[in-house]
C-alpha cells in the first residue's frame, strides 16, 4: 500500500468518526453500515433520529487534500448514483450525505444541484457548516 493510500485510509476513519460523534450529538442512534444488493449501494452509517425516523448516511470527505469531499467530481458521482439508484427502490429511507466540503461553482455545483432537484437526496449536509447541521434536528 502506498503512503497516499494509508493516508487516504486514515482520513476516512477519521471522517467516519466525526460524522458518527456529531450524530450522537444530535442525538441519533447510531447503527451499523448496510449493503442493499439488490441495487449494489453501501449505506455507511445507518442511524435512527431522535424522532425515531430511519436515516441512511454516506460519508463523504476528509480533512486533508486538494478536493476533498465533493468537490471532486467523480465522488460526487459516486453520491448521485447511489442516490438515483436508492431513488429506485418501491421503500428506501431518506438518503443523506455528510460531507467535509460541497461545490459551489461550476460542474459539480451544477450535478449536485440537478441531483437535489431529481430527488435522488434527502439532503446534503456539509459537517463543518453550523446552519447545515442544524438540519439534522429535522429528520
Amino acid at each position: 500500500m502506498t503512503d497516499f493510500q494509508a493516508s487516504s485510509g486514515i482520513q476516512g476513519r477519521q471522517f467516519a468518526e466525526q460524522c458518527d460523534q456529531l450524530l450522537v450529538h444530535y442525538g441519533y442512534e447510531i447503527g451499523s453500515r448496510l449493503v442493499l444488493k439488490d441495487v449494489g449501494v453501501e449505506i455507511d452509517r445507518v442511524a435512527t433520529a431522535p424522532s425515531g425516523r430511519t436515516i441512511w448516511f454516506e460519508y463523504k470527505g476528509s480533512v486533508q487534500g486538494s478536493r476533498p469531499g465533493l468537490l471532486r467530481t467523480d465522488t460526487l458521482k459516486k453520491a448521485i448514483a447511489n442516490g438515483a439508484l436508492l431513488a429506485a427502490l418501491p421503500e428506501r429511507h431518506p438518503y443523506v450525505v455528510l460531507t467535509s466540503h460541497l461545490p459551489e461553482v461550476l460542474s459539480g455545483a451544477a450535478m449536485l444541484g440537478a441531483a437535489k432537484s431529481l430527488g435522488y437526496f434527502h439532503d446534503v449536509i456539509c459537517i463543518y457548516t453550523p446552519a447545515d447541521t442544524q438540519r439534522l434536528r429535522q429528520l
